[in-house]
């Protein structure tokens, strides 16, 4: 079970990546991958930015630093919120969701298990990965505005 839930919280974010490209890859035109491309890179840095502010606003300790427990793989002694992974791959689960339903979806339920599973490793507790999961929702609302009447 360890060698599962390790696997998942530090590698989801690859099988992410992949559902990105593929979602890049679906598209037809220059205009769209390009598109999808800057408002990857646009979203992104705004939700870099949120979460810092959010983790200088915010400090939580690590679950196996108040527990004292050894987490299931070894992590920095350092703020858990928000959950950096789950960030990332939530972001980019709402972005292809915007443009692509199903795959969405799917990559969405490997954010959440991405987080649930680094809950479960002891290195993040609940609210840091909920806090991630909103700060990457807002960010794709912002990147969507930016986007929703400019063609590229």
């Amino acid at each position: 079970m360890h060698g599962f839930v390790t696997f998942v919280a530090n590698y989801g974010l690859a099988l992410t990546l992949v559902g990105v490209l593929a979602a890049w890859l679906s598209f037809d035109g220059k205009s769209d991958k390009k598109r999808f491309l800057l408002q990857a890179l646009i979203g992104g840095i705004v939700a870099i930015l949120l979460a810092k502010v959010a983790s200088w606003l915010y400090y939580n300790p690590r679950p196996f630093v108040v527990g004292y427990f050894t987490p299931y793989f070894p992590h920095p002694i350092n703020n858990g919120f928000p959950s950096d992974h789950t960030l990332f791959t939530s972001y980019l689960a709402f972005l292809v969701l915007s443009y692509n339903r199903k795959l969405g979806v799917a990559l969405l339920a490997v954010a959440v298990a991405v987080g649930l599973a680094r809950v479960t490793a002891g290195v993040h507790h609940l609210i840091d990965i909920l806090g991630a999961i909103f700060i990457s929702g807002i960010a794709i609302i912002v990147s969507s505005l930016m986007f929703k009447h400019q063609k590229t």
